[in-house]
């Protein structure tokens, strides 16, 4: 039977800017919008934004992490992960 390890990790709005090169200061990031049920998603992003979060959802991944779910919020994102327990 496979077994499974899980992770969550939240990501600060601050450490997705910080990817985007030479972002202007005083430009506001994107909304996340999200109905009553549960479906989110930006109003007109710019591709940098996304970019940005799919760096830092990669990096997990190269770790071996599946990433099960994420939760965007205002000033950050949540991510659930799970990876093949290692047997030892």
């Amino acid at each position: 039977m496979k077994r499974y390890e899980h992770a969550i990790t939240v990501h600060q709005a601050h450490e997705i800017l910080g990817r985007i090169p030479e972002h202007p200061a005083d430009a506001a990031p994107p909304m996340v919008y999200c109905t009553s049920q549960g479906e989110c998603f930006f109003d007109n992003a710019p591709n940098p934004y996304i970019q940005a979060m799919v760096e830092i959802l990669n990096a997990q991944g190269k770790q071996g992490w599946i990433l099960v779910q994420v939760v965007p919020r205002e000033q950050d994102m949540i991510c659930f992960w799970r990876r093949n327990q290692s047997k030892e």
